[in-house]
């Protein structure tokens, strides 16, 4: 997967801090507040119809980590789905 550098908020996309990596299935959002000491990245997936809460992480590798895992779930089950 590929993510974009971490950006600061903005009004059009995040208001948290932010990375994103577009996929086939959506793009996948990786925020967190960058002013406390100690937070979560919140990791939620975007497509044109919908948008899923995947989970929280408490480092940011974990979550990216973490959305990968998710699209190779969904590869499989639609490459299972396909082979029927």
């Amino acid at each position: 997967m590929i993510w974009s550098e971490p950006c600061k908020p903005s009004e059009n996309i995040s208001y948290y801090d932010h990375v994103i990596s577009i996929t086939p299935i959506g793009t996948f959002f990786i925020e967190w507040k960058s002013w406390k000491e100690y937070d979560s990245y919140s990791i939620t997936l975007k497509s044109l119809t919908n948008e899923e809460y995947i989970g929280n992480e408490y480092t940011l590798e974990s979550a990216k980590k973490k959305c990968y895992d998710y699209l190779l779930e969904t590869h499989n089950k639609l490459k299972t789905y396909l082979e029927l």
